[in-house]
């Protein structure tokens, strides 16, 4: 690491003192560490860490670190904790291999570049190759940011945005709904635990995010005070946004039973077994836990794919697309049609067939 940390140092021009700055150490201690004559510390090793997959901004208006930074201040602004995050795990790859390739000016980016860049990241960070769903969530990102760029910065007539320029298959993994059979397998799981107050917790959950077409991060957020037997209840959804969602009377019913059962005063509604709030990670696990019970269901089991099949079933139960965009929080109608591309034509050869 540290060749890696004075081969970039080198590369930003960064003086000791200034480096020492970054990495909020004193100069006379870096100085020992980098020569060898004392080894770094636990805690210097990890800033070190942070600080080579950081972009530094070294440039001018143009310069790729300069328009990330702005970027993501930018979107600090109206955008939930977890997009942000989300943003950046995704931008950083592509702004530090600008550095390294010294890409200089990101309006003259061109989508060879762009290019290079994909294949680059679809290598995977960790030696396994991305799929292309994982592939299409960095195309994604970079396309809204060169769009940013297009809105923010002064590009001659001819400039495009190179990343429009190249097709990404998308992988279909967690917008492939449910089949009935697999949502029967899935509750026959559930039900064969042996703890009741989990086994509760989990069908409820799931019976929420089959009725709901909850996020993840919309279901974690539930307290106990904003649950009530009408089976409403306003989430705060991305970028701040609030919408009603109905639980359903089977819903209802199965936060109630699981509520009996819970004995907590915690204020959040789903806890785990040491009374925690539930955190994605543990969500993740409990999903985990049913594909493991449950290998014949393709594709795997994923909070997003019970909010997928809830969608599925307004559109085909012909809840006008308007509205299910508006129920399910999309801001872009276009994402709602992307979710009913899993229906197919049969019920119009069957309304016609009735002519």
């Amino acid at each position: 690491m540290l060749v890696q940390i004075v081969q970039r140092q080198k590369k930003l021009g960064l003086s000791t003192r200034k480096l020492a700055g970054h990495l909020e150490v004193s100069p006379a201690l870096l100085s020992l560490v980098i020569n060898g004559k004392r080894n770094p510390s636990r805690q210097l090793l990890d800033r070190m860490a942070r600080w080579l997959a950081t972009p530094m901004v070294s440039g001018g208006d143009t310069h790729p670190t300069t328009v990330y930074k702005e970027f993501m201040a930018e979107r600090s602004s109206f955008v939930a904790p977890d997009t942000l995050r989300y943003y950046k795990e995704k931008l950083e790859p592509f702004f530090l291999w600008c550095e390294k390739h010294d890409h200089n000016d990101i309006t003259a980016i061109s989508r060879a570049t762009i290019g290079e860049f994909l294949g680059h990241i679809r290598k995977g960070r960790t030696g396994k190759p991305l799929s292309n769903g994982g592939l299409k969530l960095h195309h994604q990102t970079l396309n809204t940011v060169f769009n940013y760029v297009e809105q923010t910065r002064e590009v001659s007539r001819k400039w495009s945005n190179p990343v429009s320029q190249i097709q990404v298959k998308s992988g279909n993994a967690q917008r492939t709904a449910f089949s009935e059979p697999e949502i029967e397998k899935i509750f026959v799981a559930i039900e064969g635990r042996q703890d009741l107050i989990l086994r509760l917790r989990d069908k409820a959950i799931a019976v929420v995010l089959l009725n709901s077409a909850m996020r993840a991060s919309e279901l974690l957020s539930m307290k106990v005070a904003d649950f009530s037997t009408d089976g409403r209840i306003t989430i705060i959804g991305k970028g701040g946004k609030r919408r009603t969602v109905a639980l359903g009377r089977s819903g209802v019913q199965e936060v109630e039973r699981y509520l009996e059962v819970r004995m907590s005063n915690a204020k959040s509604l789903w806890l785990t077994q040491d009374g925690r709030p539930m955190s994605k990670g543990a969500l993740k696990q409990s999903m985990a836990k049913v594909r493991r019970e449950v290998p014949s269901i393709d594709d795997g089991v994923f909070a997003h794919r019970f909010r997928h099949t809830a969608i599925t079933r307004l559109l085909r139960g012909g809840v006008p697309l308007r509205a299910v965009q508006l129920y399910a929080g999309h801001s872009n109608p276009h994402t709602t049609l992307r979710y009913a591309s899993a229906i197919d034509s049969e019920p119009a050869f069957e309304w016609i067939n009735k002519l």
